[in-house]
């Protein structure tokens, strides 16, 4: 910082000071009455000011005896440096000096090595001499099975071996390094203790063979594998420490890892008595394959028993021999269903093998056994197969599942529809209602898919769930399929089938019994989106089937009445004949079906009864060329029409209906168009049912009035202005009744009444 720049700072300083003291001293001496203690402040800020200083001296004083320090000390440490200095030269030159004798020396140092290695031979020659009979003699020790003899004799050998190569590859103080090692002698040597590595081996094939075996040792000889344990702890012993050791050579055939070959061979054994040869994956049968894993469990479970209790106390406790088979037939039983998985197994069988991982494999009849539970945690085994594999073949479940599915339903429907054709009524249940097999089979087909997924988790069950909701909507699109040409080969012979009516009412009652099951298809607890789209879909779906029989059994009795209307309106129907007693038997002949039906679709059928009659008597008024010659015959007509709506509502009440509230009042609606004796008046009257009506329009008004025969070209005008004046719109609770009547096309305006061009 330059000194501008102090200046200016120092000056800021002051400033902030001067005008801080001067706020303080302004909020003290305030009043006039406050300067009397102005002494008292003086001496207070005098003494704080030179204790301040006093304070700011010390720390100064100190500081500056602390760098003193520090640059006494920095001047010893330079004079210090330039003494090492100066004997680090005189050491150099010193062994300059005497680099060429000791050049002089190598011959000698070589004659000591050469030396010591004559002396390392003669010491070791008895040993050496006693070499191959200890060999030999080792050898029959691992025949008779003596493995504790067996092997002191190759500790023996190898620590001969292992100290005349150490001797003849240390190298002394004055040798080259290049010189190192004695490669020649060396190799000599290892030649001639080569048995004994083969000695080595030889045991170790022959502790493994026992690991392999070890549960049979164990049971008939369990000193056996105890040596066999013991001479492995020794071998482990000094693998861990020569690897302690920071020499640069070490002894060969190290480290042996023997422990590490004892589990190898545990595991195959284990695995060669667990893991029998399966059949053939790609022909298996399901039977076959539960067979082959029933076998596995109790396999599995009898070798983790014996190990617990017969060969985990010929083993250290270190050893956790129990949780490492464990571990070893959870990674082969891994394998093995891996093996099986990779196969295009059937959907019994993969079924069968998913069930076994997931539910029998942790349970208490395998893994979990109580026996062993003790010494095994099922949850530190892992999965047998990977989650994106079992998520893998958990759709290719659901897939194959759903294959079988459609195949079954498509037989089900077969067998269904060749039951529709048969000479015998269809089965009753206990209520006496007419049943039909084929929603029952698929509901139950559906359920106990439904029932084994929960078994496999609630990722699959959710899954299973949502094909079955749709294999069941298809089912019931195969069923209206199916009840179209039912019909239309009923209706090429309506003698056959003889039991078209029946069958009709089975599925209908079938429909009803879906209805009330298909929360089986999605609990409570099931309220994921896929769902609740897919139960409305279905619901719906259920609902047009019963829809379309309910139809097919309208049409039936529709066929049969069609003829009947005919003659309505008409001479004779005027003067009494019995057109409607005619109809009602019909209609009463045909509730002896519509109580074989269950109460909701009963009811339906009624109120579709109703609907279906009034439409058929209105259309026959509407499309009759019938027309009144004279007043006497409209009151006679009128009075036709209200004996007509009091028989056919005594007719519906018979049948079921409670009370009639489209049939009655419309024909009575209609009958008052006849009735009324002005014709000016007609204009009201079309007014109040077109606000009881509001669909009726303007041609079936026409059509109507022109039975009255009465009807002007001025009064035709003053009904449709009416009309047109009186448009409605339809209530949202209000069903049309009008639109499935067609209306006659209305005659052109320049055209002739009818009547003139006959």
């Amino acid at each position: 910082m330059s000194t501008d720049d102090e200046t200016l700072a120092l000056e800021k300083a002051e400033s902030l000071a001067r005008g801080a003291a001067l706020k303080w001293a302004s909020g003290i001496f305030c009043r006039p009455d406050q300067l009397t203690h102005l002494g008292r402040y003086r001496r207070r800020e005098t003494q704080r000011i030179n204790s301040i200083q006093s304070r700011l001296k010390s720390a100064l004083h100190s500081y500056l005896e602390g760098v003193d320090h520090g640059l006494s000390q920095l001047r010893v440490a330079l004079s210090e440096v330039r003494r090492v200095q100066q004997a680090l030269r005189e050491v150099q030159e010193i062994w300059q000096e005497g680099e060429g004798s000791l050049i002089t020396l190598q011959p000698i140092g070589q004659l000591v090595m050469e030396h010591v290695q004559l002396s390392v031979v003669i010491q070791s020659l008895p040993y050496i001499y006693a070499v191959p009979h200890l060999i030999a003699q080792t050898r029959d020790l691992l025949k008779n099975q003596r493995l504790l003899e067996a092997h002191v004799n190759l500790r023996e050998l190898e620590s001969l071996r292992d100290d005349v190569l150490y001797r003849l590859q240390k190298v002394g103080p004055f040798v080259d390094s290049s010189d190192r090692p004695n490669a020649e002698a060396a190799d000599l040597v290892q030649q001639f203790f080569a048995g004994v590595q083969g000695v080595s081996e030889e045991l170790g094939r022959t502790l493994s063979s026992l690991a392999r075996s070890a549960l049979g040792v164990a049971c008939s000889d369990p000193s056996l594998l105890v040596s066999a344990v013991r001479i492995i702890e020794r071998e482990e012993f000094l693998d861990a420490e020569e690897s302690k050791g920071q020499q640069l050579w070490k002894p060969p055939g190290r480290p042996k890892h023997w422990r590490e070959h004892f589990f190898h061979a545990l595991e195959r054994g284990v695995c060669d008595r667990v893991m029998e040869p399966g059949p053939l994956w790609d022909t298996i049968t399901v039977t076959d394959l539960a067979k082959h894993l029933k076998e596995l469990q109790g396999g599995v479970v009898d070798e983790l028993q014996s190990v617990c209790s017969v060969l985990a106390p010929c083993v250290p406790p270190h050893y956790d021999l129990a949780r490492g088979v464990a571990l070893m037939c959870h990674h082969g039983i891994a394998r093995h269903l891996r093996d099986i998985l990779r196969h295009d197994l059937p959907h019994p069988a993969l079924y069968h093998v998913l069930n076994w991982i997931t539910t029998i494999y942790p349970s208490e009849g395998m893994m979990g056994h109580p026996n062993f539970s003790s010494e095994i945690e099922v949850s530190e085994l892992g999965p047998l197969i990977p989650p994106e594999m079992m998520e893998e073949h958990l759709s290719r479940y659901t897939r194959n599942m759903r294959v079988c599915l459609s195949q079954w339903i498509h037989k089900a429907l077969e067998v269904e529809s060749s039951e529709w054709l048969r000479d015998q009524e269809p089965d009753k249940d206990q209520d006496g209602f007419y049943l039909s097999s084929f929603q029952q089979i698929v509901m139950q087909m559906l359920t106990e898919n439904v029932q084994l997924a929960a078994a496999l988790g609630k990722s699959l069950v959710n899954r299973v769930r949502n094909a079955a909701l749709h294999e069941m909507e298809n089912s019931l699109v195969w069923l209206r399929e199916a009840l179209v040409k039912y019909g239309i080969e009923h209706m090429k012979d309506r003698t056959y089938p003889t039991y078209y009516t029946l069958y009709l009412l089975a599925i209908v009652n079938g429909c009803c019994d879906l209805s009330s099951t298909i929360s089986l298809l999605q609990p409570e607890e099931c309220s994921g989106p896929m769902y609740r789209k897919a139960t409305p879909c279905l619901q719906t779906s259920l609902d047009k089937t019963k829809r379309k029989a309910c139809h097919l059994l309208l049409d039936e009795l529709q066929t049969d009445l069609q003829p009947l209307f005919r003659d309505i309106p008409s001479r004779s129907w005027l003067t009494g004949a019995d057109t409607v007693r005619f109809i009602c038997d019909k209609m009463e002949d045909f509730s002896q079906y519509l109580c074989k039906a269950r109460a909701p679709v009963f009811q339906y059928l009624l109120e579709q009864t109703e609907r279906m009659v009034t439409i058929e008597y209105v259309r026959a008024l509407i499309n009759s060329k019938f027309v009144c010659r004279s007043p006497e015959e409209r009151q006679l007509l009128a009075h036709r029409m209200a004996l007509d709506a009091e028989e056919l509502g005594t007719a519906l009440h018979t049948m079921g209906l409670e009370e009639s509230a489209l049939c009655v009042p419309l024909i009575h609606s209609l009958q008052e168009l006849f009735a009324l004796k002005d014709p000016s008046l007609l204009s009201l009257e079309v007014s109040g049912l077109m606000a009881a009506f509001p669909d009726i329009s303007d041609d079936h008004v026409l059509a109507l009035l022109e039975l009255r025969g009465d009807m002007t070209r001025d009064l035709r005008h003053t009904v449709l202005s009416t009309m047109h004046r009186q448009a409605l719109t339809l209530p949202d609770d209000y069903r049309p009744i009008f639109i499935s009547i067609a209306a006659p096309a209305r005659a052109p305006p320049f055209c002739l009444h009818p009547s003139s061009c006959a």
